[in-house]
Formats: C-alpha cells, structure tokens, sequence
C-alpha cells in the first residue's frame, strides 16, 4: 500500500469517528429532548387534571343539593382524582355517625369500628393511614381480595368543627406526590365553606320565617285589639243609648198606661151618655144620636181600644229591645257568671231581628232544659250575633235559618244551619284566619268568625263548619254546661 493511500485512509477513519461522534451527541440530545416534552406533557395533563378537579368541585359549591348530595360528588371527584378504586363518606347527624353506601363499586367493604371513626373526627387534617393499622381483620381480608392497601381520611370542617369525613380506598398500584393531596383538601375548604354559607342561610331563613310569623301574630292581636276597642266602645254607645231611650220610655210607658184608664172611664160615661140619649127625646139627645149614626162611636172606642193595645204591644216590645241591648252592650270585663243559653239566644235574636226578618225565615228548636252556661254572656251573645248576620248576609235570596240547641256529654251544643249558597273546601280551610273574608271591599274586616272563635275557645268549648256548595253552611258551637 502506497503513503498516499495510507494517509488517505487515515483520513477517511478520523472523518468517521468524527462523524459517528456528532451523530452520538445528536441522538442523546433528540432523546433528552424527548424525555423532556414526555414529562412537561405529563406534568401539563396533571396540572389539567388537577383543574378539571377543582372546577368540578366548585361547580357542586355553586348549587343548593344539601349535605348529602353535595358530599357525595366531592368524594366521588375526589375518588376519580386520585384514581382510587372505592369510596365513602360519614357524617354526624344528631350526635350519631351516618356512613355512606360504598361509591365506585358494588363490592361490600366491612365499615370502621366506632373508635376508629372517633379518632379520625378529632383530627383537622388530611392523613393516610394502612388498611393493617385499622386493626381490622374482617376488613384487611376483603381489601386484600379487592387490592386496596391504603386509604386517604378527607375531613371536612363546617364552622371550625369536622363533621364530615371522605374515605378514598387506593389499590397497590396506584401512586402520587403527596402534593396532590393539597389539591383535595383545597377542594375540601370550598365544601365547608358552601356547607356553612348554606347552613346560615337556612338560619337566617329561620330567623325570617319566625320574625314574620311573630309580626303577623302582633298585627293580628293588634287588629283584634282595636276591634275589641271599637266593640267595647260601641257597647258602650249602645248601652248609653239605652240609657238614654229607656228613661223616655218609662214615662211613656207610664203615661200611656194613664191614659189607657181614662180611656176605659170615657168609654163607660159614653156608653151610658148613649143609653140615656136613647131614652130622651131633646134637642141634645138628637144631636148625640144623629153624631153617633155619623160617627159610630161604638167602632171608635173599640178601635181605640185595639189601638192602645197595639201601642202598649209595641213600648213593650221596644222596652225588652232596649234590655236587651243593654245586656248585650255589658262590658267583657264584668265578673263572669251563669247565664241560660236559650235565653241569651233569644235576647240576641232580639238585637238582630231587623236583620234577619227580610232575608230569612227563622226556625227556632230549642232543648226542653235551658242549659247554664258559665262565662260571659254579652260575648257568647256576640258569637250568636256574627254566625246570625252572616248567614243572613250570605243569602242571595230568601231563605231559612235553623238554630237548635241540645244538652249532649256534658256540653250544650248549638246548631247554626242556613239555607244559603255554601262553601267551597278551600274557603272553609280558612274562615277562622284572621283578615280574610269573602265580602267586597269596604264590607267586611274578617275577623267576625276569628274573633267568635277565640271567644269560643277562651269559654272550653269548640266550633266547626259544615258546608255544602248550593245547599248551606252549619256552624256547630259546643259549649261546656256549668256544674
């Protein structure tokens, strides 16, 4: 072999391992560069993950489904982040631990032992623990035929106070940085923070509910105060009233009694005058005759007679009105007593007659034994008054009215039935609630039958409706007989 083509193949040999050195150094830095993408694209799909996590968490913080609902998807999203196999959830309920049904499979899992859940709600952070540290030999057996070794404790606090534990089971093969873990109990705050903003909600809403409820009973005491007011008041006024018209008609009363015995010495002297007319043949005497064949004096005296008997009807009649009204009109706070309930019937029948009289017929069946009944009269009578008015009122056209008293178990129970156009169910539900009323406006406050109603039970006794739409409506008012 020449020099020259030694020396040319020496060349060629270091140009070779040259080149062969360059193409060595390329290839490790392709597969450097290689493994570097592979890891930013697992470190890119784990940041991803670990988002899709938190916005699904926070997703369920943005919904009302409650407790259980809303645990149950954060174990859930928790148990998929971490790849677990199974999961649960335990929550304290009235001073009692309520576990879960297991989630993810339909495997059954042996729960914890008491004590063991005792000591995990006494811790504020997240922990993982070994399935052979549980001291649980029933549930080691199973998680070893299910391949889960470990499992993660998720505590989730509302209001400084755990009371909501995650139970995420990891099989062998699985495995994380602890850092992800971070993830979940950030996930965890954002729960305990819906459970809490969700839990003062619902108090807050309490509150409400019980200040409304406490505004509205104010307002209706209120309202059955000024009507008490106004009724006392209007008594009041009526028994001045009376008062005032009975004093007139005393001396009336007296007067006319008077004059109804003048009446009977002027009717005896005329008799006899016209006898001895009769009997005379004077100038006078033809006089008397012709002015009694004008007149007939007979008929006169008889028709004033008929006259001052309807009369004396009448003051009679106003004077009893007038008692009654004042027995009606007593005060409320006058000592209570005794009082006969048909009789009390009777005097408010009295009171409400010009009611009555040009819209119903009324039927009155009254127990043989006049009942005693012991409280105040003038606010049973009123009760009476209300249910009478009412059905009077409710009648579109003429009608009847029955009012019927019986003795029945110790109670006196009275039956206030009209003919009129009835109730639907739904107006029935709610004639006893203060303000409502079926009348138009400016016609009715709606709080007759309230109002009749605690009088009723402020007395021991009870009322009820029955109705009928197109038939009538039956109050049934029983009230205790006095001992």
């Amino acid at each position: 072999m020449s020099d020259a083509y030694k020396a040319a193949y020496e060349r060629e040999k270091i140009a070779r391992l040259a080149a062969e050195k360059l193409l060595d150094e390329k290839s490790r830095e392709v597969q450097s560069s290689i493994e570097m993408i592979h890891y930013q694209f697992n470190d890119l799909m784990s940041q991803k993950k670990e988002s899709d996590y938190l916005l699904a968490v926070s997703r369920l913080t943005q919904t009302d489904q409650g407790l259980k609902k809303s645990v149950h998807d954060y174990t859930t999203e928790s148990m998929k982040f971490l790849n677990a196999k199974c999961s649960r959830y335990s929550y304290i309920s009235d001073g009692k631990i309520v576990i879960s049904n297991l989630i993810g499979s339909d495997d059954q899992l042996p729960k914890l032992g008491l004590n063991v859940y005792q000591d995990i709600y006494k811790k504020d952070d997240r922990s993982t623990v070994m399935i052979s540290e549980l001291n649980s030999p029933e549930l080691l057996g199973v998680s070893m035929v299910l391949g889960i070794n470990r499992v993660v404790f998720l505590p989730i606090k509302s209001f400084g106070k755990v009371n909501t534990v995650c139970e995420i089971y990891l099989s062998e093969g699985v495995d994380f940085k602890p850092e992800v873990l971070d993830q979940c109990q950030v996930a965890g705050f954002q729960i305990s923070a819906m459970l809490e903003r969700s839990a003062d909600q619902k108090e807050l809403e309490k509150s409400y509910q019980e200040i409304k409820l406490s505004h509205d009973k104010i307002k209706q005491a209120q309202a059955q105060l000024v009507q008490s007011e106004k009724m006392a008041s209007l008594g009041q006024l009526a028994a001045g009233v009376a008062h005032e018209i009975n004093n007139p008609i005393g001396f009336v009363t007296s007067n006319f009694s008077t004059l109804k015995e003048y009446s009977h010495v002027l009717a005896e002297y005329f008799s006899h005058a016209v006898q001895l007319a009769e009997q005379s043949d004077n100038e006078i005497s033809s006089v008397m005759k012709k002015m009694d064949e004008k007149e007939n004096f007979k008929f006169l005296f008889s028709d004033i007679k008929n006259i001052m008997d309807d009369c004396d009807d009448g003051l009679l009649r106003v004077k009893e009105i007038v008692a009654n009204l004042k027995s009606f009109a007593r005060s409320d706070e006058e000592v209570t007593g005794e009082f006969k309930i048909n009789q009390c019937i009777e005097n408010t029948i009295k009171v409400v007659w010009n009611e009555l009289k040009y819209k119903a017929r009324l039927h009155k069946d009254f127990d043989e034994n006049d009942c005693s009944v012991k409280g105040h009269e003038g606010q049973i009578g009123q009760v009476i008054m209300n249910m009478l008015v009412n059905a009077a009122q409710a009648m579109e056209a003429d009608g009847d009215i029955y009012i019927q008293t019986r003795a029945q178990d110790g109670f006196v129970r009275i039956t206030i039935r009209d003919t009129a156009k009835g109730m639907p169910q739904s107006v029935m539900d709610k004639i006893f609630d203060p303000f409502y009323t079926t009348k138009g406006v400016n016609e009715g406050t709606g709080l007759g039958l309230s109002i009749s109603h605690g009088i009723i039970e402020k007395h021991g006794g009870n009322v009820s409706v029955e109705s009928e739409e197109g038939v009538g409506t039956c109050f049934i008012i029983n009230l205790p007989i006095a001992d």
